[in-house]
């Protein structure tokens, strides 16, 4: 029985270094710049981690790729997409493939994250209405140096689905699942408490304003495994386009599974560059709680033709 107990403790320990958060590494550094209010404004690569339906809310044919950091996790992430909703005016597709490392105490944390989605659409003369799935395939590989009972190498997969209603080109609203499929590793247990989840379970909601050169949105995350209790992460988000080229950004969130012990409220700026042939964003985020923690994502867009 102890032997148990104790193997249970270890586990939950490999998982301690899986800090949750409701951002997902790998997402884009547009959407971080907008506190990742994103879930009716998915434009592109955002699509894949917030709600595949969005995907064909713009007609966008462009390879994506970026590297961010996480210091409160100290995780390092690369990432690389392709979005096409211009090839076949009907149907959206994408893919891209994130890797993360990561080192706490006597951990090396790693990930391979594979994702793949299609969305579609029906228009009518004011109405737009989309939906769309992806599929992901995850890999969550820890190693210790001092006891191998900590390490883990696990694949698992999981499945998103969207939809998102547009009315006028203005007014949008979005209901996304993510993880619907229970994560192999994303959760342990020992007596009542959960382990940290690393890709929860969670349902996102989220209504859009595109007004001429603003774009607005608010979201509710509902995050159904972290804790015991379903919880919910609301954020909002700004983004202004300047003389059709440069993008300023501004957003903030209540993310109450940033950190499973105490909430993180983050501040979000980000700034992007867009012409024809290529688009550079970087965002930055900052708890104004808890100073340490910030996270930093930057990416460069090459739309072909």
């Amino acid at each position: 029985m102890r032997n148990g107990v104790a193997l249970i403790a270890l586990l939950l320990t490999a998982f301690m270094s899986f800090d949750a958060f409701a951002r997902q590494d790998g997402a884009p550094a547009r959407a971080l710049g907008m506190s990742d209010a994103v879930r009716a404004l998915g434009f592109g690569t955002a699509g894949l981690y917030f709600n595949p339906a969005a995907m064909s809310q713009a007609v966008q044919y462009a390879i994506d790729t970026g590297y961010g950091y996480r210091n409160w996790a100290s995780r390092h992430n690369f990432h690389l997409s392709l979005v096409d909703s211009q090839t076949n005016p009907k149907l959206a597709g994408a893919m891209a493939y994130s890797y993360s490392r990561g080192r706490q105490d006597d951990s090396l944390t790693q990930t391979h994250d594979i994702r793949l989605a299609l969305s579609s659409f029906i228009k009518g003369k004011n109405v737009f209405f989309a939906y769309g799935a992806g599929f992901r395939y995850m890999n969550v590989r820890v190693d210790n140096s001092k006891n191998s009972r900590l390490s883990l190498n696990k694949w698992a997969p999981t499945l998103d689905v969207g939809l998102l209603l547009g009315i006028n080109d203005i007014f949008y609203l979005a209901a996304a699942g993510t993880n619907l499929i229970a994560m192999p590793v994303a959760k342990t247990r020992v007596s009542t408490e959960r382990g940290q989840a690393y890709a929860p379970r969670a349902v996102g909601f989220g209504a859009g304003l595109v007004y001429s050169i603003v774009h607005f949105g608010v979201d509710i995350d509902l995050d159904l495994q972290s804790k015991e209790k379903p919880t919910v992460s609301p954020m909002v988000g700004l983004e202004l386009t300047l003389a059709r080229a440069i993008a300023l950004r501004a957003g903030f969130v209540w993310d109450r599974v940033g950190d499973l012990k105490t909430d993180q409220k983050r501040v979000s700026a980000g700034l992007g560059y867009v012409s024809k042939w290529v688009g550079v964003d970087v965002g930055y985020a900052h708890d104004v709680t808890h100073a340490k923690n910030w996270v930093i994502e930057s990416s460069i867009r090459v739309f072909l033709p």
